[in-house]
């Protein structure tokens, strides 16, 4: 547009010729009379238009239906390993006997991905109607040692109220426990969860949308009263909202990298991270505050039951004649007296829990290391009374 300009102004007001003209403005005579013939200025879409309609070459019209093929199946997999412009060209060369150039092929490829670029819908959700979660990674210094955590990650739909928590692992226990977390920080439950199809939900993937969930989420999901939602395979898109929340978070609240003495100093520490941010951030497409809206959308949640949900994944291990149990590698004590028996064992993130006849028999720290030995003098006092020389090398002693 700007050319049209300056050719015209100089025809019509400074009275130059055409020669005149190409000379000093660079161009060639032919461009100078093509627009001086116009007598209306090239709009964006007469020049969108005029591109449109070039025909490509009898080489490309022959690939084409080729390339469209490429891209149509690249839809339905991994979006790191899908063709790229010049591994098109390279297989075009290769395997069809293209003559064609390379920079003609990226632009037909750029052309030809918006044409079956995928449409994304604005949402909007109730106040209560929905949450979207996701596991994260990150790094920090655990007792001054770089240490891998795992964050639980959770935002509520329509306020972007966000809850995080730090773990060592992405096990089920530890999935579990983020909600006990999650909802009781939230004040309530929603009405569904939409997530991805994680193992520790998903036992299988059945047709469609329909899934054979695992006992321990079925059972979460029955305590608090909600219903998870899952994602089609290999479309994380889906749940964009909390997508984004992770790496927010990462950036955020883990740069720089923190030292800690403990996860639970870091939970607290992400714990008020997420209230300051609730504070500090405003809804899109509105004036309020993430708190201001997250205080009306407690109303419209569920309830918290009067009973706690016991995060923990139970199994069952035989005690030996040393009176241990062995957890991943690791044994822990219990009373000489189930020596034989076999026990229920509650697997918390923090904690081990033994059950055996209805009671609790033992409870020890849960260790993370592997091959140790967790044991409680306690435990050995009637072998002991029978065999009192054995207490000065005792492990537990």
């Amino acid at each position: 547009m700007a050319q049209y300009h300056h050719i015209k102004f100089l025809k019509e007001v400074e009275g130059l010729s055409q020669r005149q003209i190409a000379k000093q403005l660079g161009i060639s005579r032919n461009t100078v009379r093509k627009y001086l013939s116009n007598q209306t200025a090239p709009t964006v879409i007469q020049r969108q238009n005029v591109y449109r309609t070039k025909e490509y070459s009898a080489e490309t019209k022959r690939v084409l239906p080729i390339i469209d093929k490429w891209l149509e199946e690249d839809q339905g997999r991994w979006g790191k390993q899908r063709h790229t412009a010049a591994r098109i060209y390279r297989r075009l060369v290769e395997e069809y006997d293209f003559k064609g150039s390379e920079s003609n092929i990226r632009k037909l490829v750029a052309k030809q991905k918006k044409k079956i670029e995928e449409v994304y819908i604005p949402l909007e959700f109730r106040l209560g109607q929905q949450f979207q979660f996701d596991w994260g990674e990150a790094d920090i210094f655990l007792q001054g040692k770089r240490t891998r955590i795992y964050l639980f990650c959770i935002e509520l739909s329509a306020s972007r109220a966000r809850f995080v928590r730090a773990y060592l692992h992405e096990r089920q226990e530890a999935f579990l426990d983020g909600f006990v977390h999650a909802f009781e920080f939230f004040g309530g439950v929603p009405t569904e969860g939409l997530f991805d199809n994680l193992k520790t939900a998903v036992q299988k993937i059945l047709q469609g949308r329909d899934r054979l969930e695992q006992d321990s989420f079925l059972s979460l999901q029955a305590h608090y009263l909600f219903k998870a939602e899952f994602c089609n395979v290999r479309s994380g898109n889906e749940k964009g909202r909390i997508e984004g929340t992770v790496g927010y978070v990462r950036r955020n609240a883990l740069v720089p990298i923190p030292e800690v003495t403990s996860l639970d100093e870091l939970n607290v520490m992400l714990r008020e991270w997420c209230l300051r941010e609730s504070k500090q951030r405003t809804v899109p497409r509105s004036k309020e505050t993430v708190l201001d809206l997250w205080e009306k959308e407690k109303e419209y949640l569920h309830p918290l039951p009067v009973r706690r949900f016991e995060a923990c994944k139970l199994i069952s291990c035989e005690v030996n004649k040393t009176s241990l149990i062995t957890v991943e590698t690791n044994q822990y004590s219990v009373p000489c007296s189930f020596v034989g028996q076999s026990v229920w064992v509650k697997l918390y993130v923090d904690r081990v829990i033994v059950v055996a006849q209805n009671q609790v028999i033992a409870e020890h720290p849960r260790s993370y290391e592997r091959n140790g030995l967790i044991t409680k003098l306690d435990h050995y006092l009637e072998a002991l009374l029978k065999k009192p020389r054995a207490l000065r090398d005792a492990h537990a002693f």
